[in-house]
């Protein structure tokens, strides 16, 4: 993980929190690969491209009446950067507040995002990746 690797992320979270779309789109691989958590009611295994990956954030959404998630910390992880992330929602369906924590793990090439994936704790995340935890 180089500090250009999480400047990029930072940027990029900081882009998606305040609707720059554009700023967004410029920091992520025209063919970025997203891999949701497959227990995610309707996922597929995997989104390609910036058409795919807003298809499947409007998925996301669509289940919350209320949505957030914040950077708790940035974790080297060789190819990757782990960021674990407090995220806190409403169920739309049940009404049912949850509150916890969930990893995602990004690959930076040429200061872009080329790969998202997602996981429960950074444990599963390290785990998931092949990777020991430091």
């Amino acid at each position: 993980m180089s500090e250009a690797d999480v400047a990029i992320l930072q940027s990029c979270w900081g882009a998606y929190r305040q609707g720059d779309v554009g700023l967004f789109l410029s920091l992520l691989g025209p063919d970025i690969k997203v891999y949701p958590r497959l227990e995610e009611p309707g996922v597929r295994e995997c989104y390609e491209g910036h058409q795919e990956m807003f298809e499947y954030i409007e998925n996301w959404f669509s289940g919350w009446d209320e949505y957030t998630a914040d950077p708790v910390t940035y974790i080297d992880a060789g190819e990757y950067v782990v960021v674990d992330f407090k995220e806190v929602g409403v169920n739309n369906s049940s009404g049912m507040r949850v509150e916890a924590n969930f990893a995602h793990a990004f690959k930076v090439e040429d200061g872009r995002v080329v790969e998202w994936r997602m996981f429960g704790p950074v444990s599963e995340a390290f785990e998931a990746l092949g990777l020991e935890q430091v």
